[in-house]
């Protein structure tokens, strides 16, 4: 019995000793050094003049220093606008007073502001081509953004007869009002397509059993592989949701004003 001991002794004694080590662990491989370019493109629509009309009568004639006073109770005027039209009404040389006998009160009789239809803008052709704008072009071919259309109405009235001696009317929707094209820009992107097939990979060779296996043996970690993705548009310039389009409502409306008291003839 005690011989069959020392030999079971000896046996495993020299399996430990004559048995290989395992194979060191796994390491991720570097990953390659990933290109990214980016790209612009511009979408533009047509442009509408504004809407004009402007009638003076002749039954009093209106001269430099008379006086104007600004009557804006029909209309939701801001005090920036307000301050606006009478700065243009000085500019024509008339004398805008605040309260007391004036010649004349002009009304601003309506102020307004709908959303319409969407304007469509077209993908423009870039001043240099680059190879992907033709895959722009079926993904992204027009932006559709949100318009509003702005309307302003004034009257000017002889306060001592109370005749009206000019009207005028004028409208634009946002996107004639605001001319520049929208930019987008957008990057072709390098990216690791097998980066899990990777890390499995390692993972399952790093186990006890895998290293041991692997002890007298080379293995070859699969290589990375990239392919290129392309971006979705992200916008740089130019208003087109209905946050941003809301935005140029007050100098619509100090344009639209502008116009229309540029009209009035001062003798």
């Amino acid at each position: 019995m005690r011989y069959l001991s020392i030999v079971f002794f000896t046996f495993i004694t020299t399996a430990c000793v004559t048995a290989p080590p395992p194979a060191a662990p796994l390491e991720m491989p570097l990953k390659p050094q990933l290109k990214s370019q980016s790209y612009q493109v511009a979408y533009e629509t047509e442009h509408a003049s504004p809407k004009v009309k402007s009638v003076q009568l002749p039954a009093h004639k209106i001269t430099r220093n008379q006086t104007v006073q600004v009557i804006a109770d029909k209309a939701s005027v801001t005090d920036t606008l307000f301050k606006q039209i009478t700065d243009a009404l000085t500019t024509m040389n008339l004398r805008v007073v605040d309260q007391g006998n004036s010649d004349y009160t002009l009304a601003i009789h309506q102020l307004e502001l709908n959303f319409i239809e969407d304007t469509e803008y077209q993908i423009q052709p870039p001043n240099k081509a680059y190879p992907l704008f033709a895959q722009i072009t079926q993904l992204y071919p027009i932006q559709q953004c949100s318009t509003i259309n702005a309307e302003v109405s004034m009257r000017l009235i002889h306060r001592a007869s109370g005749d009206v001696v000019w009207f005028g009317k004028s409208s634009i929707d946002s996107a004639s009002f605001h001319r520049e094209p929208l930019i987008y820009s957008f990057s072709d992107e390098q990216v690791i397509s097998n980066e899990l097939e990777v890390a499995t990979f390692i993972h399952q060779q790093n186990t006890d059993q895998a290293r041991l296996a692997r002890a007298n043996q080379e293995i070859s970690i699969p290589s990375y592989k990239t392919i290129s993705k392309m971006t979705s548009l992200t916008k740089l310039q130019g208003p087109c949701n209905r946050t941003e389009v809301s935005a140029l409502t007050p100098m619509m409306h100090y344009y639209l004003s502008s116009i229309l008291i540029d009209k009035i003839k001062v003798h």
